[in-house]
């Protein structure tokens, strides 16, 4: 469902045309925009920089991010509550059988976006079922990207220059893996250029730091707190044996990419996670 995997989740595919690129930044914007309004536009806020983090990684420009922001602290400028809704189904993957899906969507009218993710699964054939129906097939895994590079707290910095900054220092191994499976951590991974898909610098982002959802953003602050360079963090839905990877043959491979071709342009779907996999990765 990662990395090489040429169906990773949507959200870290680089934009492969106008049309993409202009849908990942409006959802990039969106997810600003909710993380904005829940901190009042407070840049301390974890959510918050993790979105703005987000950002950067579809290469959102900078005045958009502001606005984003903006719009998030001004009352006059909501248009509704952005909420998180999540909608199971499967999906025909061929004479093989059918695909598990979970779509995330960041709305703010959940009859609008139910009716278009109805139609999307619908038209290749595919059925909604009732939330919560994959919950066999997946975990909920809260996921923190992290550098190989930390803040070096040993030195001393002068606090009343703001330009200055701790350099940084490669990581320890043994301590941070004891940070964070103190702080509450299930695992940590070291990862490869080709696995760092979160983001479009990798040198930002080699270590994964995977933990039980309510734990995450204690465990963000821990890691900070010791010079650990969080980037981004979010809940995502893991398979948890991969046995039950469902290979897509020929006959479905057209109607599966097209699914997640219109999921990927639609601006309220942020996520979509699932069992497939290509007859062969390439």
């Amino acid at each position: 469902m990662a990395g090489h995997n040429k169906w990773s989740k949507i959200r870290h595919k680089k934009a492969a045309n106008d049309k993409t690129r202009a849908a990942a930044h409006s959802k990039a914007a969106r997810a600003i925009e909710a993380a904005s309004r829940s901190c009042a536009g407070d840049l301390s806020d974890l959510h918050l920089q993790s979105a703005i983090s987000a950002g950067r990684a579809v290469q959102l420009p900078r005045e958009r991010m502001d606005k984003a922001i903006e719009r998030g602290v001004n009352p006059n400028a909501k248009e509704g509550e952005l909420v998180l809704r999540r909608y199971d189904g499967m999906i025909p993957a061929g004479s093989s059988g059918k695909v598990a899906i979970i779509l995330e969507a960041l709305t703010e009218n959940r009859n609008r976006t139910a009716a278009n993710v109805r139609h999307m699964v619908t038209r290749v054939g595919g059925e909604l079922l009732p939330t919560g129906a994959n919950d066999w097939l997946f975990d909920h895994v809260g996921m923190i990207w992290m550098s190989n590079k930390m803040k070096d707290l040993n030195i001393q910095m002068d606090e009343s220059d703001d330009s200055q900054c701790n350099p940084l220092i490669d990581v320890d191994v043994d301590k941070l893996l004891e940070c964070a499976l103190e702080a509450g951590a299930t695992d940590v991974e070291f990862l490869d250029d080709d696995e760092s898909d979160i983001d479009t610098d990798t040198q930002n982002n080699q270590i994964l730091v995977k933990c039980e959802p309510q734990d995450m953003i204690n465990i963000v602050k821990a890691l900070q707190k010791e010079g650990y360079r969080t980037n981004q963090f979010e809940n995502q839905w893991l398979l948890k044996d991969e046995g039950n990877k469902v290979t897509v043959d020929e006959e479905g491979v057209p109607k599966f990419e097209k699914f997640l071709e219109t999921v990927e342009e639609d601006l309220d779907v942020t996520n979509v996670f699932h069992n497939a996999e290509p007859v062969s990765d390439s």
